[in-house]
């Protein structure tokens, strides 16, 4: 699965890429510029998602993007491959879906100042459970430094074994590729390096600056509302379907460009644990409800342009995931789809109950780490 060194700029957006040029025809540049080619001529006049926000100019203008059905099929899974869409040196994938337009929109939302913090704090929530309760990552280990001077009493201090992915998160670009293509537009696994060059890299996220229009979809008091029963440990899987009806209930609509936020009770369950062996408990298994990874989803998050999908769960989708067939996880790499977990909507979901809408300014400055496969969203809701 070799891939020659992608050259440009990431979606338009912070400094120019790097990595030398192809010219061979099969190399990722080139199998992404066919593609881009066939996609204009499929396009056409066939209906194509086309956003235009309200007050727009013209550097506003959403690019016309196929629907999910129209979406190129490369290989026998049946599976839609969603790169060259917005160019082949793109690095964003659907974060691309927010516009300038878009952000006023979101900023529009403000009328109270109320801000709502969506990250756990770091060491939750392995520094509240036992030892190995995932695989690798662990609560970092925090250390004070201290340094006092005779005018001045000085504290410095250190995070050792800070795993990106051990609290609230993004799952970067990187953090799934898929085994036939490798990762999203054509990423080989030599090309995420780290280093000088690296693609698909987290600080694309934080150079472009994640700032939409926050849409909450909470899964719980909508299943309550219905009288249907919920447990966030059941492994149960909430459809595309009943996603759509839970908005419908709420009278929320999405939109193009939207941070789709659904809650799935995780988090509350977490701090009601009593004790360590019930928190363990609520992780250790990593047996969990939560949305289908199936293609009913996939075709309803691209089909409405969500520009990121945000959740309360460790794992968003149900899990354990049933290879092969397909998971929102694959989604990241197939179709560029940035997944959040473990974010923190309590407070935020209270306030939209009581207000009776779902909606805030979201923001998200993610750490500009070179590389980074995942970061700490910190992340903000704002109305």
């Amino acid at each position: 699965m070799g891939r020659g060194a992608l050259p440009g700029n990431p979606s338009g957006h912070g400094r120019p890429g790097h990595g030398g040029e192809s010219r061979n025809p099969d190399a990722p540049e080139g199998r992404r510029n066919r593609y881009s080619r066939k996609l204009s001529r499929r396009i056409g006049h066939r209906a194509v998602h086309w956003a235009l926000g309200a007050g727009s100019k013209r550097g506003d203008r959403m690019k016309p993007v196929p629907t999910y059905r129209d979406l190129e099929r490369p290989d026998d899974t049946g599976l839609p491959l969603a790169w060259g869409i917005w160019g082949p040196d793109d690095q964003l994938g659907t974060l691309n879906n927010i516009t300038e337009a878009k952000v006023r929109e979101a900023a529009r939302l403000v009328k109270r100042g109320v801000r709502f913090n969506l990250d756990l704090p770091l060491h939750v929530p392995y520094g509240e459970v036992k030892e190995n309760a995932h695989v690798k990552r662990r609560a970092p280990v925090q250390t004070l430094l201290v340094r006092d001077r005779e005018h001045l009493l000085v504290r410095d201090d250190k995070l050792d074994e800070f795993y990106l992915q051990c609290s609230s998160q993004w799952d970067g670009l990187t953090h799934m590729g898929d085994p036939r293509h490798g990762f999203y537009n054509g990423v080989s696994a030599e090309q995420v390096t780290q280093r000088e060059g690296t693609r698909n890299g987290i600080e694309h996220l934080a150079e472009f600056g994640v700032v939409s229009r926050g849409v909450l979809a909470d899964i719980p008091r909508y299943y309550a509302r219905k009288g249907r029963d919920w447990d966030i440990m059941a492994q149960q899987v909430v459809t595309a379907e009943d996603l759509a009806a839970c908005l419908a209930d709420q009278q929320s609509e999405l939109e193009p460009g939207d941070v789709l936020m659904v809650r799935l009770g995780w988090v509350e369950a977490f701090r009601a644990a009593p004790d360590v062996e019930a928190r363990d408990a609520l992780l250790r298994p990593w047996k969990f409800s939560g949305l289908s990874g199936q293609e009913d989803m996939w075709e309803f998050l691209w089909d409405r342009r969500v520009a990121a999908l945000a959740s309360d769960s460790v794992t968003v989708e149900v899990w354990p995931i049933d290879p092969p067939r397909p998971s929102l996880h694959l989604s990241i790499a197939r179709l560029g789809l940035t997944l959040g977990e473990m974010f923190d909507f309590e407070a935020l979901a209270a306030d939209c109950a009581e207000q009776g809408d779902y909606r805030a300014m979201f923001t998200s400055s993610p750490l500009n780490v070179r590389g980074g496969v995942g970061s700490p969203p910190n992340a903000m809701a704002i109305r």
